[in-house]
């Protein structure tokens, strides 16, 4: 997205307390962002229809924004990137929400820095979760016959890594997003992204958490 574009944005929550929460923080963000707000069904989907955002930010609540509420709004905006906060840890909720494939789940007790990562990373098509959702997926992982990731016993060197790249994957394991990696290597953030997306390819994943998975599977990063 260029810089100048604005991101248009909905938010999806019954409290009113928390949309304004959200707000106050995007108020203080660089980017020029154009709010649209729903506290229930009804209002989301007239606004899915009339805003069509970019970005959906949706609390997860059984009772009012739930699981068919996703599937309303890749019907109706198949291009928005979703992001998930919501106070449900339970396991089996989670794994039912990143079955639609949204871009980013945050807990409500996320720091506001991670919502602004997450919405500077989901613009871009790419996907940032929350260490508590990483756990949660990396748990799944090792509970379940078929691995998020590929399994394998090859050492980083030996499917192709180079210095730069496993240097760079580490970067993404621990959380940080382009810039701040561009910034610490001394690159631009563009070369960032292009290497982000050779490593992708290079090891057929497709998202940060199974990035997540094969930086600890390999030792890459050490598992706490």
């Amino acid at each position: 997205m260029n810089k100048t574009e604005t991101i248009r944005i909905i938010l999806a929550d019954a409290q009113p307390v928390f949309r304004e929460g959200i707000k106050s923080i995007l108020a203080g963000e660089k980017n020029h962002y154009l709010i649209q707000e729903a506290g229930n069904t009804k209002e989301l989907v007239a606004a899915l229809k009339l805003f069509k955002p970019d970005i959906l930010i949706l609390d997860y609540n059984p009772v009012y924004f739930d699981y068919g509420q996703l599937s309303i709004v890749l019907s109706v905006v198949p291009r928005c990137k979703i992001i998930i906060i919501s106070s449900q840890k339970k396991k089996r909720h989670i794994l039912k929400m990143l079955e639609l494939n949204v871009y980013s789940y945050l807990t409500k007790e996320s720091k506001s820095s991670d919502i602004q990562n997450a919405i500077s990373t989901v613009i871009h098509g790419e996907k940032f979760f929350s260490t508590f959702i990483v756990d949660v997926l990396l748990a799944e992982r090792k509970s379940t016959p078929k691995p998020v990731i590929p399994a394998s016993t090859e050492v980083p060197g030996e499917i192709g890594l180079t210095s730069r790249e496993i240097e760079i994957i580490r970067s993404i394991a621990t959380g940080q997003v382009n810039k701040e990696i561009a910034s610490a290597l001394n690159l631009s953030p563009h070369t960032i992204h292009t290497h982000r997306r050779n490593i992708m390819k290079k090891l057929n994943l497709h998202s940060a958490v199974e990035l997540y998975g094969f930086a600890v599977q390999k030792g890459i990063l050490k598992s706490e």
